[in-house]
Formats: C-alpha cells, structure tokens, sequence
C-alpha cells in the first residue's frame, strides 16, 4: 500500500531548486562544441575557393567545408583568404579549422584532423613535349604557383629551373605560348584553370604523375575542442561513403580526368 504525502512549500521549493540546478548540469555536460558557430576558412585559389562576379564566395573546397560542418550538425561561417593568411587565422584562433595541404607552419598551430581529398601532383607541358620522369625536366624551365610546394623530389632536384608564377592561370598559359616549359601543381587546379581559359586537354601535353598530396581538416589548436573534432572527423566520414565529397568535386570538373592513379 502506497501513501502520498503532499509536498510542503518548503519542500516544494527544494525540488524545484534542484531540478534546475540538475538541468543547468546536464546542459553544461552536453559538448559545449555543439551550441557554437564554427569559423571556417577557405584558401583563395580556384577552384578550392574564390569570388563570383557578383562577388559571391563559392568553390569546391568552400563547399566541401560548409557541407563537413552541417553534416557535423553546427551553423558556421566561411571566410576566402588568401594562402598564407589561412595559417595565421588558424594559428591565432580567429578560425576554426581550414582544409588545405599542410606543412611545418600550419602543423605548427594545428591539429590534423581527417584527409578530406586526395590529389596527384602533376607536371604538363605543351603536345610536343613528352616528359616521363624527373630527369625529363632537367635544364626545364617548371612554372610553380608561389607560395606552393607540391612534391619533395621536385622541390629538392636543382637541375629543375623553377620559375614563380601568380597562379594556375598564369601557368597554363605560359605553358600553352611557350613561354615555359611546364607547370607543376594539383591536377585540379591545372586542369579547372585550362577549363576556364577554354584549353581543351588536347592542347596540353601528358600528365607526368610525381606523387599525391592531400587536402586536410585541420582544426585550430588554441580552439581545440575534443567533442567538436570527434563530430568534424566523423562527418567526413560520412560523407565519403555517401561519395558526397567527390560529387563536389565533379561538379567543379568534367572536362578533364581529374582523378588519376598516382605512384
């Protein structure tokens, strides 16, 4: 037999006291990475991010980023920077992750957090041209996109003439005049460039493949949130097995094989 004894004011008060305060808990214990808006950067360089005509941000690594976040569930904001601007707002914490290739600097100041895409580095010249190894390019004059470092073999062989270029246009189209030898960079950034200028692949020569480099999510470490890495990590993988990153991809490219078998 059950008796039901009516709550005093008192006790009543106790109750409701300690109902909020075992709900402020339990708030607080949810992953406070949840309840905030991610800052995310973009390189500016397209195809991976740049600006309408109307001004409007877009690209496929914009877009790859925007849809890691939702599909992790936060609201976020997505700012295109340039290069080297991307590490210093990482590192200083004004973003909270960028996907872009890594090196010491950014490593330095962030946590790499999952492979997002992976491209092979490439060398094309002009049709007359064949080049099926490194030592095809010696005494070559090779356009590089400053600020770029797409292959250690490539970076270290001092036979190679290095000549800085602005960017992917800029070596497509010396490459198609003449006016150097090749050009180096990721695939889709050589072949995304010669779409936009209205370079059909005839016009370019075969693709030397040195090596594949990889588009990484790497998470700021003076915003480093545990609850917050796990769910960015586990959207990519999501995504990829819905192949949702990849359709991205083809959507930026395809008029050119993009996606080649690298050694």
């Amino acid at each position: 037999m059950f008796f039901c004894r009516t709550l005093g004011p008192l006790s009543l008060n106790t109750w409701r006291k300690n109902l909020s305060l075992g709900l402020l808990a339990l708030t607080m214990a949810m992953p406070c990475a949840f309840a905030k808006e991610l800052r995310i950067v973009t390189i500016d360089s397209a195809p991976f991010g740049f600006r309408t005509a109307d001004g409007k941000p877009t690209g496929m690594i914009y877009e790859i980023s925007n849809l890691i976040a939702e599909e992790a569930g936060f609201s976020h904001t997505n700012e295109i920077l340039p290069y080297a601007r991307t590490v210093h707002a990482v590192g200083s914490g004004d973003a909270d992750f960028v996907i872009r290739y890594g090196n010491a600097e950014l490593e330095n100041v962030a946590i790499p957090v999952a492979r997002v895409l992976s491209l092979p580095t490439i060398v094309v010249g002009h049709p007359s041209v064949k080049f099926e190894s490194l030592k095809d390019l010696h005494g070559k004059t090779v356009g590089i996109p400053r600020g770029g470092r797409f292959d250690d073999a490539f970076e270290a062989n001092t036979a190679i003439l290095k000549y800085p270029v602005a960017d992917y246009a800029q070596t497509i189209k010396m490459v198609t005049a003449q006016r150097i030898d090749a050009g180096i960079g990721s695939s889709v950034g050589l072949y995304y460039n010669a779409h936009l200028l209205g370079i059909k692949k005839e016009q370019l020569g075969k693709p030397l493949i040195l090596s594949t480099q990889h588009f990484e999510l790497h998470f700021s470490k003076k915003r480093e949130n545990q609850e917050t890495i796990a769910a960015l990590k586990n959207a990519v993988a999501r995504l990829e097995k819905r192949n949702e990153i990849k359709k991205i991809v083809n959507k930026y490219l395809s008029t050119f094989d993009w996606d080649l078998s690298s050694k």
